[in-house]
This record gives C-alpha cells, structure tokens and sequence, in this order.
C-alpha cells in the first residue's frame, strides 16, 4: 500500500508499517542529504531511503516508485521543489512530505502549508527534526478511534467531516446522548472523546463524571458554541477544549498535543 493523494487527509492515505516505509529525500546537496539519511536510519534502521538529487529525478521516482514519506528540498535544479510537489499532486500520487528550505520567508511557508506539506525545515537543521516528522507519521499511521458526543445530528456531521479531513486516521463513532455513550465507550474505549457540553438529559459535564468512573485516564475533549461555557467548565480540566466551530487546523493542533506530538512549522 502506499500514501496516495492529499497529504493531509487521512482517507486518502493507505498507511504502511514503519519497516516497509520507502522515503525518499529529493536533495541537491550530498551533505544535507547525509543529514536526512542519517536522521531516518536513527529513526528505524530497515527503512529504505530512495535519493534524487535533482528535481527531475524527484519526480521520475515519485511517479514510478511506491514513495510513502517525502523530504523535498525546495531549492532543487532544473525544476524546484514546488514544482515538484504540484506536478506530483496534480496526478494525485504526492504523499505525507516536509519539505526542505534555507528560506523562512512568512509568504513561502504560507505556500508550502496550502500545497499541504506536513512541515518545513529550514537549514540548518539536525537529525532531531527528520526523527520528529518521522515519529508523527508514525503515529497517524496508526487508526485512532474516536467518538463523538453531540445531541445534535448536524453538528455530529459537522464534526465528522472535520475529522475526516485531518491527517489522522480516525475510526469515527456516534452518540447522540450520554447513554449511548456510555454504552459504546464501555464496549469498547475511544482513543478520543468529542463531547459537547450543552446536551439534554445527561449534560457534557455529567457524561464526563460517568466516563472517568469507568476510565480515569479517557481523553475528553469538551466542545461548545460558548467560550464563557467552556471556562466555567475548565474546573472539569478536560484534555482539551474546543470552541464551535472548529476547523481541521484547529482539531490537528489539539491532536498532537493528545498524543504528546510536537507540532509542525514550529508550533505557529
């Protein structure tokens, strides 16, 4: 199986184990494609790495090979690292990537983020960085179940659409009341629980008393319409909270954290 499609969509991505990964590292200059092997061999020794050192060779290799993780230098010869990515996209075969730069300038990396790079290294920058992309694609290689607690069958939609659109890959259960949750949560555990706070019968609050008494540890994320709610409810110390309405940026963020993931472009 390989990550076809958008890069930051997890129904578009068949996630592979970490000992059959194929990384490849598209890179002009031997010493920073040192760095990148070097950091990917610290990660899993059994990787195997597939080197292009120039733009055209990037794009032969991704539109031939089975490549499931990118490090694309953007300042390649003959054709750039943008290019690159955009001509792979087009045929919707790019997968999770970060792409490489000795430029932080704001407007670029804004166009790396809508060309939906997972992250930007800029030189110089050390093994530590190749690791931490590595271990996150790790972790959203792996299916996280999450339940979603909302009376309300449209915000339910709303939410798993949201979902849906993240970089994790999300097996995704509803509950339209604190019953059911309860039923289904103690089925079988979520990794993640989406709970709104203002529901009929069992409130938000209620319904998290309920599943800590079944499961101290259970990660709840509170969700309401009202900032002034979600406060007054902080005495609850949630995992997280969430402010309807919310985007995928926005879930992707809290995400990381639940799963103690260092986020990308610096945490900006």
């Amino acid at each position: 199986m390989t990550a076809l499609g958008k890069a930051v969509s997890s129904a578009d991505l068949d996630w592979v184990e970490a000992g059959t990964w194929r990384i490849m590292v598209a890179e002009d200059s031997g010493f920073w494609r040192n760095v990148v092997r070097s950091g990917i061999h610290d990660f899993a020794s059994d990787l195997t790495v597939i080197e292009a050192g120039d733009g055209q060779s990037a794009l032969e290799a991704l539109s031939r090979d089975r490549i499931d993780i990118a490090f694309v230098d953007l300042a390649m010869p003959e054709i750039n690292g943008a290019e690159v990515v955009k001509r792979i996209q087009a045929d919707a075969r790019m997968p999770f990537f970060a792409v490489i730069s000795v430029n932080s300038d704001a407007a670029e990396i804004a166009r790396m983020r809508k060309l939906s790079a997972y992250d930007y290294l800029v030189k110089p920058f050390g093994t530590d960085s190749i690791k931490r992309v590595l271990t996150t694609y790790e972790r959203i290689s792996r299916q996280s179940r999450v339940l979603i607690v909302d009376d309300s069958g449209t915000a339910r939609s709303i939410i798993r659409r949201i979902l849906q659109r993240s970089i994790f890959n999300f097996e995704i259960v509803e509950a339209g009341d604190g019953v059911a949750a309860f039923e289904l949560y103690a089925d079988r555990p979520a990794d993640i629980v989406f709970l709104d706070l203002n529901m009929p019968g069992l409130d938000g609050a209620q319904i998290t008393r309920i599943l800590r008494a079944h499961n101290r540890s259970v990660r709840i994320v509170l969700m309401s319409g009202s900032q002034e709610a979600l406060d007054r409810h902080a005495v609850l110390t949630p995992a997280a909270a969430l402010k309807k309405p919310f985007f995928p940026n926005d879930l992707d963020r809290v995400v990381h954290r639940l799963f103690d993931l260092p986020l990308p472009y610096g945490g900006a």
